[in-house]
């Protein structure tokens, strides 16, 4: 099985290529309803199929992952979150996907 690093909620871990959110979230413990975060470059994503293989989303390409759940206390790490909490109330998608706000392009 393929692996390779990434930083989930600041920890540097081996993450399997072909590893679902819920399976992510399982192994690490995560409460049930937290949403997986996924970030890479320029680009943040919010993951909102549990059961698709990272690997077939934009997620797949992340290198730093956070999990975030509803009424979690504001969180600093993690940018874009106001398009994030849009994103988690009104899926539309396996993923939603937007530009970081914080990136100057």
């Amino acid at each position: 099985m393929e692996t390779r690093w990434a930083t989930i909620d600041g920890v540097r871990v081996h993450v399997p290529e072909d590893i679902t959110a819920d399976e992510l979230r399982d192994r690490l413990h995560k409460p049930d309803d937290a949403v997986l975060i996924a970030v890479t470059g320029d680009l943040v994503a919010v993951v909102h199929e549990d059961d698709r293989p990272l690997s077939e989303l934009i997620a797949g390409c992340a290198n730093t992952y956070y999990f975030r759940r509803d009424g979690d206390v504001e969180r600093t790490d993690i940018p874009a979150i106001d398009e994030i909490e849009t994103a988690v109330t009104d899926p539309s998608q396996d993923e939603t996907t937007f530009q970081r706000p914080d990136v100057d392009r």
